[in-house]
């Protein structure tokens, strides 16, 4: 596939599986200069888009592609078929994620115009992204608002530009994801008083994850997040081996004291998953593993003061009993113990007014914004 513009020519190549090396590398170009940018682990990259080693792929098909002035990569693109989003919400539907691209026009248009057309061939009836690659994963969406700052780990991360290149390509906005910051303080009277009547009910209990149980609270975990979101917009149910994947690259992250299960009478009715932000320390290691940089990683991992909350969740015939706020309050009073002043949550749907309103009542504020983007596919017999 060629997008020609006067002289220049920029050509996008499919990689196969084992061919991603150079998609891989390419952001190092894009942020050489940024300093908020934190590269990922190269090692854990490799594994994400290894389809033996992902289950995502189980459920879904994959297209990497890479755009070319010549020899020299200058964009990069994932599109992706995800049956299991299709099943779940009876569509036909086509993704792209992973986009990265230099100041260079044509080369955007050349990717999108590539995805789009995998996509397409494979029945999709419309492409939304970015996702990276699905909404289980915490990195969705593009930032259009918040830039100033850092990514908190596992959060999106882009220039500004991407915007202007995705819309110019025909891509409107679907749906905005926030993030809202929260710096330690007393909770409000009145929501600390709220507390106060929630727990002496005693219906609801909470309590932190059992370590040497965990592969059977992985699970307990991934069903209560089925049922919680199955009527969130975009969502797909987590498998087992999905949940168990994305355990085994959190475990190291868990602190059991902030990775919390509520129950009623024994019964799992909601769970809290919080994630130290562990970029403060990944920074360290520009995208590698070294024995000085493991020294380096847990030598700063000690001085992380900010977690992220990845997952809050109660089943539907048990929110009416405050369950969210014992669950946000139980690790609002133990995060400071463990040294962190500072918490990020996200994401949150901007149409979630119930989540929004219990984040605004502990003082929570937005201060990121991310946006997902869809268009329509016009079949061959449109054209």
């Amino acid at each position: 596939m060629t997008a020609s513009s006067g002289t220049s020519a920029i050509t996008v190549v499919p990689l196969s599986p084992r061919d991603t090396k150079a998609f891989i590398a390419f952001p190092q170009r894009v942020y050489q200069n940024d300093p908020n940018w934190i590269p990922p682990l190269k090692l854990e990259r490799k594994e994400f888009l290894n389809p033996r080693k992902n289950p995502f792929f189980q459920e879904a098909d994959g297209q990497l592609f890479l755009a070319l002035y010549g020899r020299q990569p200058v964009g990069r693109i994932a599109a992706v078929i995800n049956h299991l989003h299709d099943r779940q919400h009876h569509e036909r539907a086509g993704f792209f994620g992973l986009f990265e691209c230099l100041p260079e026009p044509e080369a955007a248009t050349a990717l999108f115009n590539a995805a789009t057309e995998w996509v397409r061939e494979r029945g999709a009836a419309f492409i939304r992204g970015p996702l990276n690659l699905s909404t289980n994963e915490l990195a969705c969406g593009l930032l259009v608002e918040g830039f100033d700052t850092p990514p908190v780990f596992d959060s999106s991360y882009n220039p500004p530009y991407y915007a202007e290149y995705i819309e110019s390509n025909g891509f409107a906005a679907c749906k905005d994801l926030l993030a809202f910051i929260k710096h330690y303080a007393p909770l409000p009277e009145r929501v600390a008083q709220a507390i106060t009547r929630l727990r002496a009910r005693g219906t609801v209990t909470v309590r932190p994850i059992n370590m040497r149980d965990f592969t059977a609270e992985v699970a307990r975990i991934a069903a209560l997040y089925n049922e919680a979101w199955s009527e969130n917009w975009g969502f797909v149910p987590i498998t087992e081996a999905g949940a168990q994947h994305l355990a085994k690259h959190l475990k190291l992250a868990v602190i059991p004291e902030l990775t919390l299960i509520a129950e009623v009478n024994r019964e799992p009715v909601g769970c809290f998953v919080a994630i130290p932000d562990m970029n403060q320390a990944l920074r360290h290691l520009h995208g590698r593993l070294t024995p000085w940089g493991l020294l380096r990683f847990f030598h700063h991992r000690r001085r992380i003061d900010t977690v992220r909350v990845a997952m809050v969740g109660v089943k539907k015939r048990y929110r009416r009993l405050g369950v969210n706020i014992l669950l946000l309050a139980h690790v609002w009073e133990q995060a400071p113990l463990l040294g962190y002043i500072h918490g990020e949550l996200a994401w949150v749907l901007e149409d979630n007014e119930l989540m929004i309103r219990a984040l605004e009542e502990i003082g929570a504020k937005p201060y990121k914004r991310y946006r997902l983007y869809q268009k329509d596919v016009v079949s061959r017999r449109q054209q």
